[in-house]
Parts: C-alpha cells; structure tokens; sequence
C-alpha cells in the first residue's frame, strides 16, 4: 500500500507540474535559441568584410562589359553575373573599373568611363550613409537561408554599409580628389530586371569596396 501511495503521489505532482506548464526542453534546441540571441550583426559584418569578400573581388566584371549587356542582352547579364536573395526581381552585380571623376557632389562621384569622358557613365556613392542591400548580395556570400529572421539578414547589410563608409569612402575623401584625376574601383550596383528591360537605366550608382 505504501509503494502505491507513492506512485499516487509521483504521479500527483508531475501532472501538477505539467498543468502549470512546466517542461523539458531539447537541449539542441536551447542551444539554438541562445546563439540566435547571441547574433552580432556587427561581428558578422566584420568576418565578411575581412575574410570571405577579397575572396570574389577578382570575381568582379568589367563595368564597360555589363554596360554593353544591358543594352544588348539583359537575359544573359542576369544569368551570368546577376545576384538576387530569394526570389527578388532586383539584381546585385560586383563590378570593376576606371573613369575619369567629371564632378564631386554631396550624392557621389560622377565618373567617365568612356572616352572622350565628357558624360558621367557611373555614379559612385560617397555620402556618409549608404542604403541598401548591393555590397551583401553581390558577393554572393551571404545566404539568407542560414538566418532565423530576414531582420538579422538586414542588420548585416546595414553594418557591412557602415565598414564602407569607415573603411572607403572616408579615407578617400580625405585624400581630397578633385575633377580630372583618375580613379579605380571595384563596389557593387543594384539594378531592377524591370528597368533594365525597360531601358530606364540612367546613372548606374556603385557603392565602393576598393577606391583608388
């Protein structure tokens, strides 16, 4: 009888337990749950910065090349060297080259890339805050799937935009370019599908990675 009074009573207290909504957790799971909270947007940044984007710098295309196959063949600039997180119609293309610097704005470079260099072809952005999402995805490194939330994929963009300002744009200005001087620059452009079908294109805008 006794042994029975026990169990009665074991059993008492676990169904207590659990109507109070006390329960086991997968240990797996909780570790998940503490590195999601531990997420550093800024570290992650950093690591790409340094470590996995010279990688693909050398991966760069031409801007003159993608230029022509956006008037040419869009199809084919997309396939081959477009970047898009899931399924975005918005396109990420790493791009290099040089130009003459036509003007200095508060919005960025005017450059010439092509001879005579009397109209700017590509605008590259040198303002203190840089939007947008060009740098990340045309790298190609960072994939959305890995990430519990699309704001963590977000907040990444937005430090690895501040390394470009810090690390780039900053240092370059200090040098005081001034129209007429060369320039060479590997960065990242944006460009919409519907545009570029539609020959809306006008300045292509290039955030900097390397400006020289």
């Amino acid at each position: 009888m006794k042994k029975v009074g026990k169990y009665i009573l074991t059993v008492g207290v676990l169904a207590f337990l659990l109507h109070r909504g006390i329960y086991i957790e997968n240990l797996e799971d909780v570790r998940q749950q503490r590195r999601r909270e531990a997420f550093n947007a800024a570290e992650h940044a950093r690591d790409f910065w340094d470590n996995q984007l010279p990688s693909v710098l050398d991966k760069a295309i031409d801007i003159k090349k993608l230029i022509e196959l956006f008037n040419t063949d869009i199809a084919q600039a997309i396939e081959r060297y477009g970047k898009a997180p899931g399924v975005s119609r918005v396109y990420a293309y790493l791009v290099k080259g040089e130009g003459t610097i036509l003007t200095i704005g508060g919005n960025g470079l005017e450059i010439s890339i092509e001879e005579p260099h009397t109209n700017p072809d590509v605008l590259i952005e040198t303002g203190s805050y840089i939007p947008g999402n060009a740098v990340r995805d045309a790298s190609g490194l960072v994939d959305v799937s890995k990430f519990s939330d699309t704001m963590k994929f977000n907040e990444i963009s937005g430090e690895i935009n501040k390394i470009v300002v810090r690390d780039v744009i900053k240092p370059f200005l200090d040098k005081s370019p001034s129209p007429g001087k060369t320039v060479t620059f590997i960065g990242a452009t944006q460009i919409a599908q519907d545009a570029a079908e539609e020959k809306e294109l006008q300045l292509l805008k290039i955030i900097p990675v390397r400006l020289e």
